[in-house]
């Protein structure tokens, strides 16, 4: 069971045994979609909301908007079928609580765009740990789907 590491603004896919790793999500998410039945998924670690002067073509992981189709279409390219697709997504926190502003919380922007953009693609979401002022650590299993957080200085949990 090799862990493959999904760095910022990546989009890495697995299958069977294998095993999806992104950390350093402070106020970037990371999005795990899943076919449990034919054991396939894909981790994007997105960066930022939304993509402009379509900067989003060259690494489409990075941005809400072009990541879930990219990633949508990687994990339907390793086998996975749409319609029994699953989310989960973790991140998105907000690093500097001072800054209570919505348009200075990139966390959430990140968090409502992801959740926008899964929904436009039709891919439900059935399970979070978003928001918050810490940074994550989220682990895809792809074999059975499930998905581990760890929060700097709490213990692992399934979402």
């Amino acid at each position: 069971m090799a862990e493959i590491f999904v760095n910022m603004g990546q989009i890495e896919v697995a299958r069977a045994d294998g095993v999806l790793v992104t950390v350093g999500l402070g106020s970037c998410v990371g999005v795990a979609i899943y076919d449990r039945e034919r054991m396939v998924g894909g981790m994007a670690h997105v960066f930022l909301a939304a993509s402009k002067d379509g900067k989003g073509i060259t690494q489409p992981g990075k941005f809400a908007d072009t990541a879930i189709p990219a990633l949508v279409e990687a994990v339907m390219q390793a086998g996975g079928r749409r319609s029994a697709f699953q989310a989960k997504i973790a991140g998105g926190a907000n690093l500097f609580p001072k800054l209570q502003a919505a348009s200075l919380n990139v966390g959430r922007q990140n968090v409502m765009a992801v959740k926008e953009h899964l929904q436009l693609n039709n891919v439900p979401l059935r399970g979070e740990d978003v928001e918050g002022n810490s940074g994550r650590k989220m682990t895809l299993y792809v074999k059975d789907g499930i998905v581990v957080v760890q929060s700097i200085g709490d213990k692992p949990r399934e979402i």
